[in-house]
């Protein structure tokens, strides 16, 4: 066996280290996805990983097992493997350090048998944004429903708002990145990935990873963000929204409460359809989502 430094262990030593923790059988492919973990573990960010506890140093290779196991698995996906490399890397760690909460959270019995959620639950979680600590509440509100919310920063350039998946127990996850601090940014994701769940529940055996900037949206996508926009206010309700023609922050206020959002997912709302990031900053920029969810940034 070529000897081939990974940190300070070997190749087979690292690969004993995975094949002890997995119960996984057919030692050729085990071994390919092996090597695979291995570029991808060489080509991550150990101090960043470090810095947050995930691992606890960089030849910490056993705390990153989750990470080969989806790997191994094959579930990742064509979306997954279409991007390139620097992002899979990351969207990978990040995704097994989600996936590792969420089974703990199941595992503890926290989140209740999930039933198929309808178009009235989204209306009514999208209402709760009216009330900005609401967001740390959320994860426990949707485990009523069966769903595990997990919030876990994105790792730097990793350009990810969420992702959605589905576990072995058939509880849907969804992950939070933050990626930007922004409420309205916070709720379109999460309804985004909401409506996921309700209309693509068969199709999240593998995880659909939400780069909410990416303008090459599939018809997946396209169906996810129709739905969110939807959810959020109705399409007859947002046609006679008064903002829309006067772009006076009174009006996005007094809509808002129409409409029962918080007035920063009005005001982003707006900026997006007309295309003006630099109207409506008092309100849009006014709280900072990740600062109140993780403390000092």
């Amino acid at each position: 066996m070529k000897r081939d430094n990974l940190g300070s262990m070997t190749d087979w030593d690292n690969f004993e280290v995975v094949q002890t923790r997995s119960s996984i059988t057919g030692i050729r492919s085990y071994y390919q996805s092996y090597l695979e973990f291995k570029d991808i573990v060489a080509n991550l960010p150990k101090t960043e990983l470090q810095k947050r506890g995930w691992i606890s140093s960089e030849d910490d290779i056993a705390s990153l097992v989750p990470m080969f196991e989806k790997i191994h698995s094959n579930k990742l996906g064509p979306l997954f493997r279409k991007h390139d490399e620097s992002k899979r890397v990351l969207w990978l760690a990040w995704l097994s350090r989600v996936s590792t909460s969420a089974k703990y959270l199941v595992s503890l019995g926290k989140i209740e048998e999930y039933r198929p959620i309808t178009k009235g639950d989204l209306k009514n979680i999208a209402q709760l944004s009216q009330n900005i600590s609401v967001v740390k509440e959320l994860p426990n509100i949707l485990s009523k429903l069966g769903i595990v919310l997990i919030y876990e920063q994105g790792l730097p350039r990793m350009k990810l708002d969420g992702v959605v998946f589905l576990l072995e127990s058939g509880h849907p996850v969804i992950g939070m990145s933050f990626r930007y601090p922004r409420v309205d940014n916070f709720w379109f994701t999460l309804m985004h990935e909401l409506s996921h769940i309700l209309l693509h529940i068969s199709e999240l055996q593998s995880p659909i990873f939400d780069d909410l900037e990416d303008s090459d949206a599939d018809v997946i996508e396209s169906q996810a963000n129709r739905l969110a926009k939807n959810s959020l206010v109705e399409k007859s309700l947002w046609r006679n929204c008064k903002a829309k023609y006067s772009r006076n922050e009174s009006d996005i206020i007094s809509f808002s409460k129409e409409a029962k959002l918080h007035p920063s997912i009005v005001a982003g709302m707006l900026q997006r359809e007309q295309n003006t990031f630099n109207l409506y900053r008092k309100i849009v920029d006014e709280t900072n989502l990740r600062k109140e969810v993780f403390g000092d940034e």
